[in-house]
């Protein structure tokens, strides 16, 4: 009957795959098109996985209960008997009687039609707070009797907050920092099983009903981590067990990171270019969303991550005597050569006006003023032919290192700023680090 169950399951999915390109393309975008086969797939792999499952145990429990009940000598009956000898159970007639209680348990354990409500959202690429409201009311009817909360990234790469909750007991707080979680540290799945003494995963967040077991899924997509689902249950349902059930949590965090990746993906595709028109460096869009991609990095792998940023000094003066067209060959001919003076995983930017940002992931504190002083002192040998005249500056640098000096991209950045303008009203052609800050105030 395996066999069955997979034709029935290739049939209904080349079906969706079928239906799913020939819907025109202002019903359905192809980005859309992708994550419904992807989506489509796991769920008909996942009803499969139960069918085939309930059927391999239903058939070993007619069996063993057909060979207990049965006396040896029963196909050499010596003694007459009133009661009609019961009838072997054939495969085909223990199929029969197992079959029509499948969908009810399928519907029981998984309901689809909850389920693809949440999917069609998704399919139809609705808002977030639409989705985030259907996947509130659908987590409850996916795993009775538990509780759970949904953690987002807000303005602060730093710390989680809670978009949901639901269940009859709180297990997390309302907001959790990401390393309190095994999860976001392994990019997987964690168990915490509490029952038996057995020891937990690590996930420290979840201190207030410690019982039962505790289920941790990343959201992610694309290699961008977006939150955390938490589920927690005292008692797994008759019949279910972890594995099961860690299957459906990983069905609901895949679907739902998909969703997140696709949706933050077309904003950005909706966004401006991450060129610099004038200098050609990437902008202060793109440098404060790689900011923030090369944090989640080194907080996750426990690695330090530099900023420098850096004025022309002479930008005023040329502004002065020279107009800014002479201004705007300066910042150009400083983008043309800064490229050179740092690594080839470094990010060079021209982050606003006439002030330009190095963002140096790894870097510690050593690396990264080194590397400010070197930018500093090779752009102060720089001599530009302009007209009957030679175009030359010094730097004013600021320096900022995480965890040195700042643990989010918000404080990097103003620490960095601040050095900078620190530099500028000391002189400038100078490498201000950000703990003279301190000394300052």
């Amino acid at each position: 009957m395996s066999i069955l169950y997979y034709f029935v399951w290739l049939l209904a999915f080349v079906a969706g795959v079928v239906l799913c390109f020939l819907a025109p393309e202002e019903a359905l975008a192809t980005g859309g098109k992708f994550l419904f086969v992807g989506v489509w797939g796991a769920v008909l792999g996942y009803i499969f996985y139960v069918v085939a499952k309930r059927a391999v145990q239903d058939s070993e429990d007619d069996q063993s209960g057909s060979s207990e009940s049965r006396p040896v000598t029963e196909l050499i009956p010596v003694v007459a008997s009133d009661t009609p000898a019961e009838e072997p159970v054939t495969e085909e007639s223990a199929a029969e009687t197992a079959a029509p209680e499948l969908p009810a348990q399928v519907k029981e354990i998984f309901p689809l039609s909850d389920w693809n409500d949440f999917c069609r959202e998704i399919l139809r690429n609705r808002p977030f707070s639409e989705v985030v409201n259907v996947l509130e009311k659908v987590l409850p009817k996916l795993f009775p009797g538990a509780a759970g909360v949904l953690y987002m990234y807000g303005d602060a790469q730093s710390e989680m907050h809670k978009i949901f909750s639901f269940g009859d007991y709180v297990i997390s707080d309302d907001t959790m920092m990401p390393a309190e979680c095994a999860s976001f540290n392994l990019g997987e799945i964690v168990v915490n099983d509490y029952s038996e003494d057995k020891a937990t995963a690590g996930c420290t967040h979840l201190r207030y009903h410690n019982q039962g077991v505790a289920f941790c899924a990343p959201i992610e997509g694309l290699e961008e981590h977006f939150g955390t689902l938490c589920i927690q249950v005292d008692e797994l349902p008759e019949g279910e067990d972890i594995d099961f059930w860690k299957a459906k949590v990983s069905i609901v965090s895949a679907t739902f990171g998909l969703y997140v990746a696709n949706q933050n993906l077309n904003i950005r595709f909706q966004q401006h270019s991450i060129r610099d028109n004038l200098t050609g460096l990437f902008n202060k869009r793109y440098m404060e969303e790689s900011l923030r991609r090369e944090i989640f990095s080194a907080t996750r792998h426990k690695t330090p991550i530099g900023i420098i940023m850096l004025y022309p000094d002479e930008i005023p003066q040329l502004q002065e005597k020279r107009g800014r067209h002479a201004v705007e060959q300066m910042l150009w001919e400083v983008g043309q050569r800064l490229p050179g003076y740092i690594r080839n995983e470094d990010v060079p930017c021209r982050y606003k006006g006439d002030v330009f940002c190095v963002i140096l992931p790894g870097a510690d504190y050593k690396i990264t003023k080194e590397r400010a002083e070197k930018i500093r002192h090779e752009i102060s040998q720089l001599q530009v032919a302009y007209g009957d005249g030679i175009l030359k500056t010094s730097l004013s640098i600021g320096v900022s290192v995480m965890p040195v000096h700042a643990i989010d991209v918000q404080t990097l950045i103003a620490t960095a700023e601040a050095s900078m303008q620190l530099a500028s009203a000391n002189g400038g052609n100078r490498v201000v680090m950000a703990e003279a800050l301190n000394k300052q105030a």
